[in-house]
């Protein structure tokens, strides 16, 4: 499986977050949903939801359940904005 990429707005610095030329005050970050190893469904892998910036910073959650991780992937493209503190909350650790 591929992974599923979204470009979301965030209010913090992801050292650097995603720039689109001509919008000086948009910042982006990249949420991804995806899978950890060969074939999650028969136990062997996770799937992942991450959000990372456009370089070294990064955040992560990963399922063994396929229905848990695409909800949460969908409730986090949903935010108007993917903030560090929103994500802690949501139980994501540095990645």
């Amino acid at each position: 499986m591929k992974s599923i990429d979204v470009y979301k707005p965030t209010n913090d610095d992801w050292y650097p977050a995603y720039q689109v030329k001509g919008w000086s005050n948009l910042q982006l970050v990249c949420v991804s949903f995806t899978q950890t190893g060969p074939d999650p469904a028969r136990g062997n892998g996770q799937w992942r939801v991450c959000v990372w910036g456009a370089d070294d910073t990064g955040m992560e959650k990963d399922y063994d359940d396929l229905s848990e991780a695409m909800t949460m992937f969908y409730r986090v493209i949903s935010w108007e904005f993917v903030d560090l503190k929103l994500l802690r909350e949501h139980g994501f650790v540095s990645a």
